[in-house]
């Protein structure tokens, strides 16, 4: 998963849930007309070792996804998740992005 697409996305997410290795999150119904969305729900077939799996239910209208927290750290994450200074969170994916492709 290229954590510069959850970044991208952020504005219509919101998490409701983060355990290190689990995510869930609420989905805003306008993601569905955005050109990233099948990148996010494809994230797990993408042949990362990162995301184990990523659930998008959109009757529900929620975003589980399962990763390896030993390759991508919860607090890195969660920062990234909850920043609002848009700066900060490009600088978090690209550093988060480095760190897992190393």
């Amino acid at each position: 998963m290229d954590l510069r697409v959850l970044a991208e996305l952020k504005e219509y997410l919101t998490v409701k849930q983060h355990t290190p290795g689990r995510l869930k999150v609420k989905v805003d119904l306008n993601i569905r007309n955005h050109p990233k969305l099948p990148e996010l729900q494809n994230a797990a077939k993408d042949g990362s070792a990162v995301i184990k799996k990523t659930n998008l239910n959109i009757f529900t209208q929620t975003l589980t996804v399962e990763y390896d927290s030993s390759l991508l750290p919860y607090e890195g994450l969660q920062e990234l998740l909850t920043s609002n200074d848009a700066d900060r969170v490009a600088e978090l994916a690209a550093g988060l992005m480095e760190n897992v492709t190393a």
